[in-house]
């Protein structure tokens, strides 16, 4: 078959059905609009079931009421093509479209309930939230007040006890209770209570508290501590001494005394010492200050006023304390004697040769030496010595020269 007889069949087929086919297209057309137009009411029936109102109509009307002007063969070309899709759609929808209707409605009710749920739970967090930041902030004013109240308390504390303080100062201060009006001292032999009051430097109607002082223990107390050093220092007699006051009115003062026991030669005169050393006095050889007794035969090297002499043989030194502490004891054991071998003694001589010479004046003022070889018992020999000087036996014997105490008994030798 050729080209012409192609053309000529297409062409016929063309010219004898045009007419046919365009009659069936329009019916189809007319079928599937009302179709589409059943399917949109459904739709719309749906979508107001569910709460929604949607008019494809509507929306065309109100574009209408616009005052567009369009051409009527294009809407209908557009409206066509839309009938056509939406048939389309709906034509593979329509099995679906109720399902999906009441599982829509269903969910929208889930979904109205959730969110009303929602809503009540968000109110509920949000009060509860609003209540926390109350009470945050009532806490947080309580806690801003507080340091404040604190600060008042310790303020008023403070002012109370300034005001206590100086009350009590006043007092204090102005009472006689704490006036000098009574002074008691013990312990003194040496030193009168004239010249203890004298160092003391407290006169009558002084103020007690006057003289508190020295460290935190001394003022607790109330002792007169830096007092009390400085006497210790300016006057070596003392030993020690405590000044402290007692109400109402009363300076209690206690002194240890220290005993001079023996004088000592040195370069510039004589130096009286205490059993331990401790220099006590100085004086020259012109003084005229009779001294006694003194050891002799000692090499003094040094010697200050209130601190230990220094001596080349200190064993010799204290071999002569010895002596004289014998002596001293067998004085204070005499009774209703009025004669102190002591205080007559005049000097303990020690020798190289490890003897030992004593110088005594006896009660009729004569002088006797005597000798000794050891310090073995002799306590008893001191004791012995001071019975003889009391009964005048050395006195009555006419022999000059000495008293020989080496042996085991005591023998007048001639020089």
């Amino acid at each position: 078959m050729d080209d012409n007889e192609l053309d000529r069949l297409f062409g016929e087929v063309s010219e004898s059905g045009s007419k046919p086919e365009n009659e069936p297209s329009k019916d189809k057309e007319k079928e599937s609009s009302d179709k589409e137009a059943g399917d949109s009411e459904r739709a719309e029936e749906v979508l107001r079931k569910n709460g929604f109102i949607i008019s494809k109509y509507e929306e065309s009307s109100g574009d209408d009421e616009d005052g567009t002007d369009e051409d009527p063969s294009d809407d209908e070309e557009t409206e066509g093509s839309e009938d056509a899709e939406e048939g389309a759609d709906s034509e593979e929808n329509d099995e679906e479209g109720d399902d999906s209707g009441e599982e829509d409605a269903s969910e929208e009710e889930s979904d109205e309930e959730g969110s009303e749920g929602s809503d009540e739970e968000s109110e509920d967090e949000s009060e509860e939230e609003s209540g926390k930041d109350h009470a945050k902030d009532k806490s947080a004013k309580k806690a801003r007040k507080k340091p404040a109240r604190r600060l008042n308390k310790k303020g008023i504390t403070i002012i109370c006890l300034f005001v206590l303080i100086i009350g009590l100062v006043a007092l204090i201060w102005f009472l006689p209770a704490f006036r000098v009006r009574n002074v008691h001292v013990e312990g003194n032999v040496s030193q009168t209570d004239q010249e203890i009051l004298r160092q003391l430097k407290l006169e009558y109607n002084a103020h007690l508290m006057g003289g508190v002082s020295g460290n935190i223990l001394d003022v607790i107390r109330l002792d007169y501590g830096k007092t009390e050093e400085r006497i210790k220092r300016e006057n070596p007699y003392i030993e020690d001494i405590r000044v402290s006051v007692k109400l109402p009115s009363t300076v209690d003062v206690t002194v240890k005394e220290r005993s001079k026991i023996c004088y000592v030669r040195t370069p510039d005169g004589y130096a009286a010492l205490d059993k331990d050393g401790i220099v006590l006095e100085l004086s020259s050889h012109d003084t005229g200050k009779r001294v006694r007794p003194v050891i002799c035969g000692l090499n003094v090297k040094y010697a200050e006023l209130g601190k230990p002499v220094t001596i080349g043989n200190s064993n010799d030194y204290k071999k002569a304390i010895i002596v004289l502490g014998a002596i001293l004891a067998a004085d204070n054991a005499s009774i209703g004697d009025s004669y102190s071998m002591f205080e007559n003694t005049l000097e303990v001589r020690m020798l190289p040769s490890g003897y030992i010479f004593l110088t005594v004046y006896s009660p009729s003022g004569k002088l006797i030496q005597i000798k000794l070889n050891s310090l073995e018992k002799i306590s008893d020999k001191m004791a012995w010595l001071l019975y003889a000087f009391n009964s005048e036996a050395l006195d009555k014997n006419k022999t000059k020269g000495f008293l020989d105490m080496t042996g085991d008994d005591p023998t007048l030798r001639e020089y």
